[in-house]
């Protein structure tokens, strides 16, 4: 991949909901409500996940946080896609898949 291209052109980021059964799912929204109604965040609402265009696979997965948080974590990681090359772009965010 050439290092001169923004890394858009080769990955993509998207926010892929959460998924709970049962009781998990039950204790995850009530957290979820409590966390949001007061202020206070709660888990994690979805993954992010960065995919490679060519083949969709996977590059980093990480939990996206509360919903301001998932929304602030994917813009700020779609304007460096578009900024930095593939090679930068996994510098400044390769940590978040370890």
């Amino acid at each position: 991949m050439p290092t001169n291209e923004p890394a858009s052109r080769h990955l993509t980021a998207e926010l892929r909901p959460v998924r709970h059964r049962g009781l998990r799912k039950a204790l995850h929204l009530t957290v979820l409500t409590l966390g949001e109604a007061t202020g206070l965040g709660g888990p994690s609402i979805a993954d992010l996940v960065v995919l490679r265009r060519d083949t969709g696979l996977p590059v980093i997965r990480t939990k996206a946080g509360a919903l301001d948080e998932a929304d602030a974590l994917l813009r700020a990681i779609q304007a460096d896609l578009d900024r930095l090359s593939v090679e930068e772009f996994l510098t400044e965010w390769g940590h978040l898949g370890d």
